[in-house]
């Protein structure tokens, strides 16, 4: 594993992809990076960074060699990062497996390494000698979500209209049929109140709240029965991928699925689902490379 370093100006959380301003450095650190590397990112000592963050450590990504556009993703973007004609100076990315924050108080790169870094840094990737990965790796860091373009999509225009912007148009034609699978889809993970035993309903669906609804109206709650409530839901491209998460999370506890429903996990707490939700995402993201 080599730990690269760049500088901007700034982390956001969640993490979008890893930015550049031409293509030409996108693909030098394409061509440089290999399955784990790292790259720290390190904010830079302009104004256009926060003050409590310019110069110090902020967050650490694993990027793959799978190239994105930045435009595509939901990132904060102020009046400093577009050009003089509007275009957004960072338009070349390589998306992530996983990101993380290092935890407060941040320090100094210059806490950490006496190096001084020329301007390719601020523009590509450079990578750092082992005693000073070694340093910035012993860091306490918290992982943070990733941005993906759907579900960026999603957050500005809402999840049903993403998913239905991005579902091809329905046919009769015989080439059809298999339409609504290639369509965006979610898993979701709803927790059983009132059940004997912490239970959680894992499925798909095109749409979780709906599915939430029905759930609540057979089981009728108001009178004392019990109550499905969503806790985790992922967004996928197609609903081939949804069912793949939902049938890869469901074999991982199948000692535990309910005789009368495969589809409920019994006894499963929260901190177990979510540790076996975020295991799938990365390891989804790993085989996206």
């Amino acid at each position: 594993m080599t730990l690269y370093l760049t500088k901007t100006w700034g982390f956001s959380s969640p993490s979008g992809p890893l930015q550049f301003s031409t293509n030409g450095w996108r693909t030098n650190a394409r061509n440089a990076l290999k399955s784990g590397d790292m790259v720290l990112i390190v904010g830079t000592k302009g104004s256009e960074t926060d003050e409590d963050e310019q110069g110090r450590i902020l967050g650490l990504m694993e990027p793959t060699k799978h190239v994105v556009s930045s435009l595509d993703y939901d990132l904060i973007r102020g009046p400093q990062d577009l050009d003089a004609a509007g275009n957004y100076k960072w338009p070349f990315g390589l998306e992530l497996i996983r990101a993380w924050r290092f935890d407060d108080p941040r320090p100094l790169l210059t806490d950490l390494t006496s190096r001084r870094f020329n301007m390719d840094s601020a523009q590509g990737i450079v990578p750092l000698e082992p005693s000073e990965e070694a340093s910035i790796l012993a860091l306490p860091r918290s992982e943070v979500g990733l941005l993906s373009a759907i579900a960026a999509r999603a957050r500005v225009e809402g999840a049903d209209v993403a998913r239905r912007k991005a579902a091809p148009p329905p046919t009769t034609a015989r080439t059809g049929i298999m339409h609504m699978r290639r369509a965006p889809a979610f898993t979701y993970a709803m927790e059983i109140q009132g059940a004997k035993q912490p239970a959680i309903k894992i499925g798909w669906a095109f749409d979780w709240a709906q599915r939430e609804r029905g759930f609540n109206h057979a089981a009728m709650p108001a009178i004392g029965g019990l109550r499905y409530k969503t806790r985790l839901h992922q967004l996928f491209p197609t609903a081939r991928d949804a069912f793949r998460m939902e049938q890869w999370i469901l074999k991982r506890f199948d000692h535990r699925r309910h005789a009368n429903n495969v589809e409920i996990v019994t006894p499963l707490t929260l901190a177990e689902l979510q540790s076996a939700w975020t295991d799938y995402l990365v390891m989804a993201r790993r085989e996206a490379r």
